[in-house]
């Protein structure tokens, strides 16, 4: 069975550095966002996880300005949070099917990134994808391909389906501008089709509608996309 998507819909995210437990209680308690907490990193990668992370999805473009700026009022009031909070559009989320892999081979593209810059008038990146799979059942060397040809990610409890039990996750993700972001997924999407061995597997499109930070620069941000090299062979 596939896993569940939603594409066309909009979520705010609230990451921070600080733990800010009283913080991301209230906008749970008074705006309706639910906690998912990152759990921690595949091992040897760069990873760019906040401490807390809040997150609610909206379904009209009415309520997300709504919830934005009822969110936005709350965080600023606290004089202590450390991070940023974005709003997004989520134009394509789709299932991959699972198949068993027949013949393994690497992704055909190589990524370098950079960090966002200010000097360029540089705030936000423009769009991301995530890449959630199981990280327990999915075949080990597409993990590992994955995050060797420069994706980064973190790993996720998920909630098991009725009468299942609550998997581990590992969202694999770049961020940046969309003329990388937009080819990159359909190459992705050509890769998982062809490799096979992902287990509960989902890929999403991100587009960044609006950001604010709170005390944290640019050039802390996740890193983006600065070149992509593809090839036929590894």
């Amino acid at each position: 069975m596939l896993e569940k998507t939603q594409s066309r819909i909009y979520h705010i995210h609230l990451d921070t550095d600080t733990r800010s437990k009283a913080l991301h209680e209230k906008i749970q308690q008074e705006l309706g966002f639910f906690a998912h907490h990152f759990t921690g990193h595949p091992a040897g990668y760069d990873h760019y996880e906040p401490t807390a992370h809040s997150s609610i999805k909206l379904f009209s473009k009415k309520d997300f300005e709504k919830k934005w700026q009822q969110c936005l009022e709350i965080v600023n009031a606290d004089k202590k949070v450390i991070g940023y909070m974005e709003g997004e559009y989520i134009p394509t989320d789709e299932a991959i099917p699972f198949s068993p892999v027949k013949k393994f081979f690497k992704p055909h593209w190589k990524i370098k990134g950079r960090r966002l810059d200010s000097t360029r008038g540089e705030v936000f990146r423009e769009t991301e994808f995530h890449l959630v799979m199981d990280s327990e059942k999915s075949d080990q060397r597409l993990v590992k391909a994955l995050f060797d040809s420069g994706l980064y990610g973190a790993n996720l409890t998920k909630k098991g389906k009725a009468g299942e039990k609550n998997w581990k996750a590992v969202v694999i993700t770049i961020q940046g501008h969309n003329r990388f972001i937009k080819h990159l997924i359909d190459e992705v999407k050509w890769y998982l089709h062809q490799v096979g061995g992902a287990v509960h597997c989902t890929i999403k499109e991100e587009v960044a509608l609006k950001n604010q930070r709170f005390r944290k620069p640019v050039e802390g941000l996740p890193v983006i996309i600065d070149k992509i090299t593809y090839q036929k062979t590894w």
